[in-house]
């Protein structure tokens, strides 16, 4: 629980949950950011500087106890997806930078999107194993007024879904939309054929704003339907109950209000606004949050009162109300991690009262307990036949059949609560009443769940989601059907052809690998650079984490290692320094430390396999190179001071061939250099000006080299001036977080391409011809 130190403090934290957190707002309150974590509010204001955040943050949690559950790792991804998208002074980058550079990119190439990429998803599509693991996040779901088969979704990075119950099948239509966030959907009740999506993630920001997009033909075609809105993130809608030509959006950047079904909005409240909904049976009045603060508005949103009657200030709420009494107001409040309290109106949201402030419902746990990530997951939702039953969604789904007063567990993450709790997968976004079939839905973390027996059991109808936010790939290189991949809260899966998933590991899965000479070996990590040897796809040691065999620090969010190019029994690993182990391959070794400089996490790592004495290491926009890798202290150069591109070093690749060529990208340009770093050369083209974020060099070509960026895959070879788009199949955003090829030297016509996308999953083609 928060403890306010003072008056003053509870008065600037209730300034702030109604008004956009400036930067002067973060200035003036920067000594109390040890206290309360402003840094919840400042993340999701996308005018703040990010290395202020990121100071907030570290300032908030020095000393704390850092707890499963806690907040940390949402931060944590957030802070490692951010970094990547700002410009140097640490000002976020525009919302719609990724779209204005693609688009320039295909004025000045209009035939670029005629490729012979041939690109095919490969998921997962069905869930691995049942259990924890899962496909991918779901933030937004909805209905068809009609038919009760038939519901949609938004995933925050994987675009909209139309699921159709009678035949189990779900199918996409928006992987050509500029923004593949979504995070609210209305289907019209007047004409089903009119669909609107909210762009953006509300949770996390995995994805950036662009408004609402609208279909007319059920979803077939989409287009943008901003107009006086712009590029906000639109965390909620609601139509209007009477007059289907209105709607308002809860966003980023206020409430938006449109009377003429999208072609034009208005904004009628500022702030940032995630929860907004209808007092059932009269359109006219309207609740909605904006962080910890409940506002009303009697006169269809022309007004609007903060209402404070029986409400603390707090972080984050969210609002439940029920048809069976449409004077029952429902706000559930959080401070961010934990639980506040559950407060109840029975007078149409004119004031409340305190209905329960324990246990914490947040939490990981059975019976609640400490911690929380509610600024991350969080929603509540009221029974349409019984006021009195609500269930609350964090971590976990806790019930309460007495209006809030008392609360048992009613879904868990894990089998730890015994026999009688159904397994929901972790992080609850959304929880949504079907009232054609008296269903409520969730979508959370892992995928989409419903129940019709007051969550006596959850069914999962996620299969046929292809959704999964893929950090790292690992092509294995003597078995073309065999990659593995890690996901953001979906742990490490391996692909072995034919739609064959097997779950690998648990967690957050980031970088692995095959051993390049056994492909019975793999390696998966999690966070912080955590390695889990495994064998035919089953644990078996743990290789690498602080505190194992001799490790004394910890790596990044997504920590690079890799085996050495000739002798896979070696490892090489980036955390603060460079490591290194022989015998990773046994139970007994002791990692060597072979740098000392600290000063940050690496982000990475590449060994030559031309020349195995030669090492590159990037940490940030810093460039290093060791000639004598394998000595006991080896010589390190600093290459920085030679690099001519801007921003963060993405990857780095070693020539496989001819150990002084290395490239590099850097931010959004890729560089060629013939000497080892000492001098480079620009070979970026015409490439468009967004993140060039993997590079795999292709070995039966002519010095071929393929780029995986922000939007889409590029190529280029020595036959060739300039750089050719090679993305016909994919999805234009799916953000393409790696590129990794498989080569056959005797046969090259079976060698193929797998690209890692941040919410659509693995996808491989042919390589170019």
């Amino acid at each position: 629980m928060l403890n306010y130190r003072s008056i003053n403090l509870i008065t600037i934290f209730l300034l702030l949950s109604s008004i956009s957190f400036s930067q002067n707002t973060f200035q003036s309150a920067q000594a109390d950011t040890s206290d309360y974590p402003y840094w919840i509010e400042m993340m999701q204001d996308e005018t703040i500087n990010f290395y202020d955040v990121q100071n907030a943050f570290n300032v908030y949690w020095e000393g704390r106890e850092i707890t499963k559950g806690s907040g940390w790792k949402p931060f944590k991804r957030w802070e490692w997806l951010t970094e990547r998208h700002i410009y140097p002074d640490g000002a976020r980058h525009e919302a719609d930078k990724v779209m204005t550079e693609y688009n320039k990119y295909l004025q000045t190439h209009p035939e670029a999107k005629a490729s012979n990429a041939n690109w095919e998803n490969l998921g997962p599509i069905s869930i691995p194993s049942k259990g924890y693991e899962g496909l991918g996040r779901i933030n937004a779901i909805a209905f068809h007024p009609s038919d009760p088969d038939i519901l949609y979704i938004g995933a925050p990075s994987g675009g909209c879904w139309k699921y159709d119950e009678s035949t189990g099948v779900w199918t996409t239509t928006t992987d050509n939309l500029p923004s593949l966030g979504v995070s609210s959907i209305v289907v019209d009740w007047n004409n089903p054929d009119n669909v609107y999506i909210g762009t953006g993630d509300r949770d996390a920001g995995d994805a950036v704003g662009l408004g609402v997009f609208k279909s007319t033909d059920g979803g077939e075609t989409w287009v943008q339907w901003n107009n006086g809105m712009g590029n906000k993130k639109v965390g909620r809608m609601i139509q209007h109950t009477s007059d289907s030509d209105i709607i308002y959006a809860a966003t980023s950047g206020g409430i938006y209000k449109t009377t003429d079904a999208g072609s034009n909005w208005n904004e009628i409240k500022s702030g940032n606004f995630k929860d907004i909904v209808f007092k059932p049976n009269n359109p006219e009045i309207i609740y909605a949050a904006s962080g910890g603060s409940f506002y009303k508005s009697v006169d269809s949103g022309n007004n609007w009162e903060h209402i404070t009657n029986g409400l603390p200030g707090s972080s984050r709420g969210v609002i439940a109300v029920t048809p069976f009494n449409p004077e029952v107001v429902y706000f559930l409040l959080t401070t961010g991690d934990s639980f506040k309290g559950l407060y109840r109106s029975a007078n149409g949201g004119i004031s409340f009262t305190e209905q329960s402030t324990t246990p914490n419902i947040m939490s990981w746990g059975c019976n609640g307990g400490s911690g929380g990530q509610a600024w991350y997951d969080l929603d509540i939702a009221a029974d349409l036949n019984n006021e009195n039953i609500i269930y609350a969604g964090g971590v976990n789904c806790f019930k309460s059949t007495d209006s809030g007063i008392t609360w048992e567990i009613n879904s868990h993450w894990s089998t730890d609560c015994g026999v009688g709790v159904p397994v929901v997968h972790a992080d609850l976004h959304v929880l949504e009443w079907n009232p054609l079939n008296n269903r409520l839905y969730t979508g959370n973390d892992g995928g989409i769940y419903w129940t019709d027996n007051g969550g006596s059991s959850w069914p999962e109808i996620t299969d046929g989601l292809p959704i999964s936010q893929v950090y790292r790939i690992g092509q294995c290189k003597i078995e073309k059907d065999k990659v593995i991949n890690g996901y953001q809260d979906n742990g490490t899966s391996a692909y072995f052809g034919n739609n064959d998933w097997q779950t690998s590991f648990g967690g957050d899965g980031m970088e692995c690998v095959y051993d390049h000479t056994d492909a019975d070996f793999s390696y998966a990590t999690i966070y912080y650079g955590s390695i889990f040897r495994l064998y035919n796809n089953a644990y078996m040691h743990q290789v690498a984490g602080e505190g194992t065999h001799g490790l004394d620090e910890s790596g990044g969010w997504i920590t690079p290692f890799c085996l050495h190019e000739g002798n896979s029994n070696i490892m090489f690993l980036g955390y603060s320094n460079i490591w290194r182990a022989e015998g990773v391959k046994t139970n007994s070794f002791t990692w060597e430390k072979i740098t000392y400089t600290g000063g940050g996490n690496i982000n990475v790592i590449e060994h030559s396999p031309a020349n195995y004495d030669i090492f590159y290491y990037a940490r940030g926009g810093n460039l290093y190179r060791s000639d004598n890798v394998m000595e006991d202290e080896p010589a390190w150069v600093n290459l920085s001071g030679s690099l001519i591109g801007n921003g963060n070093v993405f990857d780095v690749e070693a020539h496989p061939y001819y150990e002084n060529i290395v490239y590099i990208s850097q931010g959004s340009g890729v560089y060629k250099s013939e000497d080892r770093g000492v001098s480079w050369g620009n070979i970026t083209g015409s490439l468009p000006g967004i993140n060039m974020n993997s590079l795999a060099f292709y070995e039966n070509s002519v010095e071929g080299i393929y780029v995986g960026s922000d939007a889409g895959v590029y190529y280029r070879d020595a036959s060739m001036d300039d750089w050719i788009m090679y993305s016909a199949g994919l999805p234009v955003d799916a953000s393409v977080n790696e590129i990794e090829i498989y080569h056959n030297p005797d046969n090259p016509d079976v060698d193929a391409i797998r690209a890692g996308t941040y919410g659509r999953g693995l996808w491989s083609s042919p390589v170019w011809n």
